[in-house]
């Protein structure tokens, strides 16, 4: 993840929309210094475009998709109507600050609170653009379906639901030795390799299974962060998965076919490029909170 800019790009606020205008301008939601109306009552339909409004959607190659808004007026996911006409026109900014204004006050619509904000924003990007092929009506779906899913991510706080183990940090390996299970440095690249690994329930183990079997496909890791979220999923024997599974995933990660977004690439070759659905935009590093104050 790159660091964000100065400019008050990659935070998070949850705020209510402000009903009327004040002389030196106002700052809704996530969108703050420089926002101005374009006059009188029009600032319940079109905003200008302000510096935190556009630099929010930097993405990991420091560059800025929402750019674009620097200039002229357009509708405001913070007060575009919840609905089909509304979802269009913040969909068509192609941002992904602007939609979190648009899905944030879905949720709260919804009477949900957001307890999992890595997960909120990685299920923003799948809607945040026209050609997402997204309605109003599947996001509505989808946010009232967040909360009981197998990694909720919306809730009622402070009650907010349990993830499963898939969602969570790694667990630390057990010493104790393990009946029938062998190492992932030295199991057989195979379904019985697989499942005496998978018996350990150690992720450190099946990492080393699987970069084993990357490398004999011929393929290279381009993000480890994402290898590591591959692993959630295959690092247990309760995981119920299979060597043949594991090895599709591999294929797919290659290929960046739906859902997933390309986390591999070829020996000697660069890089597959990333969808716009892809980039990390969250910044949880210690300056994150100076910066959310600075844009409040």
């Amino acid at each position: 993840m790159t660091a964000a800019s100065a400019s008050c790009g990659r935070f998070v606020l949850l705020v209510s929309v402000l009903s009327s205008a004040r002389a030196e301008g106002t700052c809704q939601g996530e969108a703050c210094d420089g926002l101005a109306p374009a006059s009188g009552h029009a600032l319940l339909q079109v905003r200008k475009a302000s510096t935190c409004s556009w630099a929010a959607g930097e993405g990991q190659d420091g560059s800025k998709p929402c750019a674009h808004l620097q200039t002229g007026s357009f509708t405001s996911g913070g007060i575009a109507s919840l609905d089909e006409d509304g979802y269009k026109k913040v969909a068509k900014l192609c941002c992904h600050h602007e939609m979190s204004l648009f899905v944030r006050r879905e949720i709260a619509k919804q009477g949900f609170d957001i307890c999992n904000l890595p997960d909120l924003h990685g299920f923003i990007h799948w809607y945040d653009c026209s050609d997402d092929d997204k309605t109003f009506v599947q996001m509505q779906a989808e946010i009232a379906g967040a909360s009981t899913n197998n990694c909720p991510f919306l809730g009622h706080l402070p009650n907010c639901p349990v993830q499963g183990p898939n969602c969570h940090d790694f667990t630390p390996c057990s010493t104790d030795p393990v009946p029938n299970s062998r190492s992932g440095s030295l199991a057989d690249l195979n379904e019985a390799g697989y499942q005496n690994v998978a018996r350990k329930c150690c992720h450190t183990e099946m990492e080393a299974f699987v970069r084993r079997q990357i490398e004999l496909e011929g393929f290279a890791i381009c993000d480890e962060g994402a290898l590591q979220g591959f692993l959630h999923w295959f690092d247990c024997k309760d995981d119920e998965q299979t060597f043949d599974k594991l090895k599709a995933g591999l294929v797919m990660a290659r290929t960046g076919l739906p859902p997933m977004c390309p986390w591999l690439g070829s020996v000697g070759q660069e890089c597959p490029a990333m969808g716009h659905n892809c980039p990390w935009i969250e910044d949880t590093g210690p300056t994150a909170h100076r910066r959310r104050s600075a844009c409040r």
